[in-house]
């Protein structure tokens, strides 16, 4: 993309980024308006809507209060007449119940009886009647016009119904002879019991299915002469209240409506209406509705308040919620939120597009100026850095149309040459070493694959020569990485300067370097060779006022006879350089058989033991300590083995230091010590007189930071007690920081356990940090034990070490005693514990445990 382009994008992402924010600020600003201003409006209708119902409601209770008084009026003017009414119109029908006669019945302006079959129809009940049908005719007429009526009725408590309906005229002649309306709300809610107060009440509504509408009846007490003789009611559909609150003001695509009566049944029920209207009695919203019946629950008033938004079938709705008077039924008006937000979210997509297609116009002219102004320049400029690229040098310009661009074009003519001769440097020093300017691993690895390649095609020979200072990290850490770095210098000047052009100097890495010697004829040339570098490598070396000696080990390998791969030929000079440090430095080896054969020996010994473990091929062996005095086993040490299924029983002495040049002692040092201590917790309980169970410690194990920690835990997973431990270290390990191994050996005898110094004055003993440290016992290392009958040295060094025990209040513990007149020595020296193959060799668990069962049985 051209930075014309660039330009453009950026005015368009720019304004957008300012749009974007103002446009959401100005959306959920105006949001918040036009919902508190609709919502309002809304709730005015609401409120508009309910006080017109409870009007319409009202009239229902004046008519029923009128009609009471004129029936009390004009029941006291009773008389034939009205008994003759009642004869005129009323017949028994075939089912046996009274009803009006048919051929005379007008149900637009006669009031309509039922008298069930077997009703004790006395005069004064004819007359009661034929008086009620001239009330209720006239009554019924005059409020016929009204539009709240629907009909007029009185309910007898002997089952008797007399009812004036304008909507179903023919009602009385669908009442079966067994109607009884005795025990429903019309009747009990007028009851003296129910209705002490002699008021208005209001039956619970009532869905009818035949004409598909919801009712719900006023009911007030007839009394006459104080005694209850009926119920005066008129039946309110409520389809006109369903028209007022379902047309109040504008209405939204998707509102719902939800109504409920004073005990919680539901007359609107929003989407589940159609649900409603099939299981009145058994309807409930869903209960995974939680937002919606949470908003229910809330208690509501008569005036029409506005209730926050709640989510219905996972959309959002703002409600309006009001208690509907005088029946205090709840009414919820939910609008859905995205339908009152309509227009608002046009205006703000126009807004968005109108800046949108601003920003592009004015993107469309700022590409046109850049382009002509930067982009052109710069594409010439950018031709003319590929032509450097490509090795070419283009003629200058002297006008590039700006200062600016004059001035980076000229900029990059210098980088160019800048470049070029830094891509030089680079190059040389990808291939050769910073500091000695000898050729590095790689560019050696590619010289001596061109003379293993000559020596295939002449039939020559070639050699390696690896080439190690010896003791340098000595002189480098004492006088400085300067005074080094100088130092390596200067070999690699007298390195080179002892041979051939052709031969090849390589720095390997670190005091190591690399030669390669090609076509020699006799083995003796490369001795020659040998000596010499050895000899003008050893001479002094006068570097910062200091006079510096240096000597060398040289390890040799001949291509083809030791092999013909690079990387072979550097490691076998690498192992032949080892062996000729073991002769004493300064001086050189060939590489062997017995070499490549110790190397093989190593390198499987490596692989096999990273398995061992997992495997479980070690196994702890265990070599009793007795007590001199008594002849009795009290301890034992551990002692590791190694069980390799195709090599044999593998020694400590082999495999102990491998592990310990390859970090794998931790592994295995931890697996001893929980191995030895669960073996000494299962021997402590049929053993209970056994004392200690030694385990040897490694370097690395003592030096980690959390070692008493990984004691602590397994002795408290093997549940053993601490003083039966007792961990072996040697001089070696102490004298690298005294303090810290004090610190250490502290905190492990805080735990419990014993710490015996191994192989004692054989190291570093000391007697000032000795008397300092928190140990238990010394080891006398086999060293003195080996000879002690016959030299009078070992003598004096043994008794020395009891003496130096006894006053530092420590055990002694010989180890290597082999032959009865060793122990007797020992004993009369005071010496009081030891060990060796004398008493036993190391036994496994099982033979071990047989060794202590027979002590156990008095057999020592």
């Amino acid at each position: 993309m051209n930075v014309s382009r660039k330009m453009s994008w950026i005015v368009v992402l720019s304004s957008l980024a300012v749009l974007l924010p103002a446009l959401i600020i100005f959306y959920y600003a105006a949001k918040k308006e036009l919902l508190a201003t609709e919502l309002a409006e809304h709730r005015d209708y609401i409120q508009v809507a309910a006080d017109g119902f409870a009007s319409d409601l009202s009239m229902f209770a004046t008519n029923l209060e009128k009609l009471d008084l004129l029936i009390n009026r004009q029941l006291v003017e009773t008389g034939n007449r009205d008994i003759a009414r009642f004869d005129k119109r009323m017949v028994i029908s075939a089912d046996g119940a009274w009803r009006n006669n048919k051929e005379t019945y007008d149900g637009s302006i006669d009031a309509g009886l039922f008298l069930p079959p077997n009703y004790p129809l006395t005069d004064e009940a004819k007359r009661f009647y034929g008086r009620l049908f001239d009330i209720f005719e006239s009554f019924g007429v005059a409020t016929h016009s009204e539009k709240t009526f629907s009909n007029i009725w009185f309910l007898g408590h002997g089952r008797s119904e007399l009812i004036f309906d304008q909507y179903y005229q023919n009602f009385i002649y669908l009442m079966s002879p067994e109607t009884d309306y005795t025990e429903t709300e019309w009747m009990t809610l007028a009851s003296p019991e129910l209705n002490p107060e002699r008021n208005i009440r209001w039956t619970s509504p009532m869905f009818d299915p035949v004409p598909g509408s919801w009712i719900v009846s006023a009911i007030h007490p007839l009394d006459v002469d104080g005694e209850w003789v009926g119920t005066l009611g008129q039946d309110v559909q409520l389809n006109r209240l369903f028209r007022l609150i379902q047309g109040i003001g504008d209405p939204f695509a998707e509102e719902q409506h939800i109504l409920r009566d004073s005990q919680g049944g539901f007359i609107l029920a929003g989407p589940w209406q159609q649900e409603l209207e099939g299981m009145a009695e058994q309807f409930s919203i869903d209960p995974k509705e939680t937002a919606l019946l949470a908003l229910l629950s809330r208690p509501m008033t008569d005036s029409a308040s506005l209730m926050g938004e709640v989510t219905l079938q996972g959309k959002s709705y703002q409600a309006i919620g009001l208690s509907l008077q005088p029946m205090g039924w709840e009414y919820l008006h939910l609008i859905p939120t995205d339908e009152m937000l309509k227009n608002l979210q046009k205006v703000v997509y126009v807004a968005a597009l109108f800046f949108l297609l601003t920003a592009l116009a004015i993107s469309i002219v700022i590409n046109s100026a850049v382009r002509k102004v930067i982009s052109k320049p710069i594409e010439q400029l950018v031709l003319r850095t590929r032509l450097f690229a490509i090795g070419q040098k283009p003629e200058p310009i002297a006008n590039w149309g700006s200062y600016e661009i004059t001035e980076l074009a000229l900029a990059v003519d210098m980088m160019n040459d800048d470049l070029e001769r830094e891509t030089n440097r680079l190059a040389f020093m990808a291939t050769h070493d910073d500091l000695t300017g000898l050729p590095n691993r790689s560019l050696l690895n590619d010289r001596l694959e061109q003379v293993i390649q000559d020596t295939r095609r002449y039939q020559t020979k070639a050699a390696v020569l690896f080439l190690d200072l010896d003791q340098f990290k000595i002189i480098n850490d004492s006088l400085g990485h300067s005074t080094g770095d100088k130092l390596l210098q200067m070999v690699a000047d007298r390195i080179s300067f002892q041979l051939r052009e052709d031969d090849v100097v390589s720095r390997f890495g670190g005091d190591e370097f690399v030669v390669v010697i090609s076509d020699f004829e006799h083995m003796l040339d490369l001795s020659n060779i040998a000596e010499k570098l050895l000899f003008i490598i050893k001479q002094p070396y006068m570097i910062d006022g200091y006079d510096l000696s240096i000597t060398s080990s040289i390890g040799i390998s001949v291509c083809p006879e030791d092999s013909d791969v690079a990387e072979i030929l550097i490691q076998n000079a690498d192992s032949a350089m080892y062996e000729s440090k073991k002769l004493g430095r300064n001086a050189f080896q060939f590489h062997t058989k017995d070499i490549r054969d110790q190397v093989l020996r190593k390198l499987q010994l490596e692989e096999a033991l990273r398995k061992a473990l997992d495997e479980q091929q070690f196994v702890l062996y265990y070599q009793p300590k007795v007590n001199l005095n008594t002849g009795e086993i009290y301890g034992m040490e551990a002692l590791i083995r190694w069980q390799h299924p195709e090599m044999g029983i593998v020694s400590p002495l082999e495999f102990i230091p491998l592990a310990e040049e390859t970090g794998l002692i931790m592994d295995i040092g931890a697996w001893v010590i929980e191995e030895a201590c669960w073996q000494m917790k299962q021997w402590s309980g049929r053993f209970p007189w056994l004392r200690s169970m030694a385990i040897n410690l490694s370097v690395k194990q003592f030096q980690q930071k959390d070692f008493c920690r990984q004691i602590e835990g397994v002795i408290r997973e093997q549940n053993i007690a601490s003083c039966k431990i007792d961990f072996e270290i040697t001089e070696s390990m102490i004298m690298g920081d005294v303090e810290a191994a004090i610190r250490m050996l502290a905190q492990l005898r805080a735990l419990g356990v014993s710490i015996s110094i191994d192989d004692f004055g054989t190291g570093y003993s000391s007697l000032s940090y000795l008397k300092h440290l928190p140990t238990d016992a010394l080891k006398i290392d086999r060293a003195f034990i080996n000879d002690l009958v016959n030299d009078k040295n070992d003598q004096a060094i043994t008794k020395s070490i009891i003496a130096l025990a006894n006053n530092l209040n420590l055990n002694v513990i010989a180890e290597g005693i082999e032959d009865a007149e060793q122990a007797a020595m020992l004993t009369a020296m005071g010496c009081r514990y030891a060990q060796g193959y004398y008493f036993s060799r190391p036994l496994p668990a099982a033979e071990m445990a047989l060794l202590l069962e027979k002590q156990d049985n008095g057999v020592v």
